[in-house]
């Protein structure tokens, strides 16, 4: 295969070649393009590490390549001929090439650097979840250190943000909307540094992920949240199932996993365990659990209410267990116990329908029940300080952070018995219950809202909660995927 004549995407091939070459050989000049990739390609022939073979796809293609790719370079240059390994380099990755709009990128070499990979918060204002996990943590990292990035819009590849974007990152307020600018031009090709994954990738994205994983020779860190969409996949979409499964080939590639809860961390350990049948060992994992900040600020708890408020936040999802709720309250106000529920979130629609029908049901009984969406921080502040009790009863949930702000801003909960809740609410101030017992649900429901010494001592307990702010958690998690040494 022969190179065209100089062209744009000539140009920027051998741009990257320059920016990689005095990574892969010693005494390099500058000389031509076609010279300069026989040069590499022989280098690489020599020496077919992985992460020398990653990083030469990475430059001719202007793009990640998938591990495909990069075995088809590995065996391509091993059994061409010296005058044919350039053609063997190209024909690697040409699926790659052609997607990166003629592959004329330019390269910026991140040398030792830790790139951050926020890509769904830096083009979207959507906020709950793992989006407040990530842009509260990464506004507290040194942006000398670590570069937070982009996926490129055909999706090959890490761009460094734009002020836009970095803003919709770490700036972030209900008001900020995406904005349109030119997205920068420059991939990005780590090198002996750390790749860090503070969401979960879209499936576009995990086949060249799974890549840098395995192949780049780079240290790769994942915030582990729970594996609640192959483990309970009744409880989600069978597109969240099957982006969470190809999510695991980058998991079982990568150097560590900081899970959220030491239940989330034993789910992770798990499928590490697992891959032993394919000769694997799959990446360290250990927890770190997530700050428990309070919401009521100076302003402290609000006064007992007239009419008590039962508090519940959280995505409206089968999971969450909002028609448990719902049904337990029910029963009460049949008993003839007065108190207003409020449900918190939002979700699909499917799914919202389906608990608005019911609350209008009981409205029309007489039920003081609402839903809410699009709250605030303020207004879920306020919420937080006006509830007599908490309620969040959910299936199954990798830490449960609702539990943990509502004890942290004085509020006494009623939660599930096992996993990430049951570990928040051994500091106290929870009661627990079986989240498939209704029955359960409405006597801890009863109690909380009629025994005042009960209520009172299970509000002293929450003062018990550890509180660690946001800036104290990013420190523990860059510690973990980035400084601690490797297994």
């Amino acid at each position: 295969m022969t190179l065209p004549d100089v062209s744009p995407s000539v140009r920027a091939l051998h741009q990257r070649l320059e920016a990689i070459a005095p990574h892969l050989i010693d005494d390099f000049a500058s000389q031509s393009v076609g010279a300069l990739l026989a040069r590499l390609a022989d280098a690489v022939a020599e020496d077919p590490s992985a992460s020398r073979v990653w990083m030469l796809a990475t430059a001719v293609a202007g793009g990640y390549p998938t591990s495909g790719e990069v075995l088809a370079m590995r065996r391509g240059l091993a059994l061409a001929t010296s005058t044919d390994r350039s053609g063997a380099c190209l024909s690697a990755v040409a699926v790659t090439a052609s997607a990166v709009h003629a592959a004329e990128v330019l390269a910026e070499v991140v040398v030792g650097g830790v790139v951050v990979d926020v890509d769904f918060c830096a083009r979207n204002r959507h906020n709950t979840g793992i989006q407040r996990v990530v842009r509260n943590t990464v506004k507290h990292w040194d942006p000398a250190t670590a570069i937070l990035a982009a996926w490129s819009t055909d999706g090959t590849g890490y761009r460094r943000l734009t002020p836009g974007q970095r803003a919709l990152v770490t700036e972030w307020s209900s008001d900020l909307e995406p904005v349109a600018e030119p997205e920068n031009d420059v991939l990005l090709i780590p090198v002996d540094g750390s790749v860090l994954l503070p969401e979960v990738p879209a499936h576009r994205y995990i086949e060249r992920l799974s890549a840098i994983a395995e192949h780049s020779g780079n240290r790769t860190g994942l915030i582990g949240y729970d594996a609640i969409p192959l483990v309970s996949a009744d409880f989600v979409g069978e597109d969240e199932s099957d982006r969470f499964a190809h999510y695991l080939s980058i998991v079982k590639h990568s150097t560590v996993v900081s899970a959220i809860s030491e239940t989330t961390a034993d789910e992770f350990r798990g499928f590490g365990d697992a891959l032993a049948a394919q000769g694997l060992t799959g990446p360290r994992v250990t927890s770190l659990l997530l700050p428990t900040v309070s919401h009521v600020g100076a302003t402290g708890k609000a006064e007992q209410r007239d009419v008590p408020l039962v508090l519940m936040v959280g995505s409206i999802e089968p999971r969450k267990n909002q028609l448990a709720v719902l049904a337990a309250a029910e029963s009460l106000w049949r008993e003839g116990l007065d108190f207003e529920l409020r449900v918190i979130g939002g979700g699909a629609a499917v799914y919202v329908n389906e608990l608005e029908t019911a609350m209008a049901r009981a409205r029309s009984r007489g039920a003081r029940v609402a839903h809410a969406r699009g709250v605030d921080d303020a207004g879920l502040a306020a919420a937080y300080r006006d509830a007599t009790a908490f309620v969040f009863p959910s299936l199954q949930e990798g830490y449960g952070l609702p539990v943990a702000e509502a004890l942290a801003s004085g509020t006494p909960a009623i939660t599930s018995r096992y996993g990430s809740t049951a570990e928040i609410a051994s500091f106290g101030g929870c009661i627990l219950v079986d989240p498939r017992s209704d029955v359960e649900i409405a006597d801890a429901l009863r109690e909380i809202l009629t025994d005042d010494a009960l209520r009172l001592r299970l509000v002293e307990q929450t003062t018990r909660l550890v509180s660690r702010d946001w800036s104290q958690y990013a420190d523990g998690l860059w510690h973990q995927l980035v400084t601690e040494p490797r297994a």
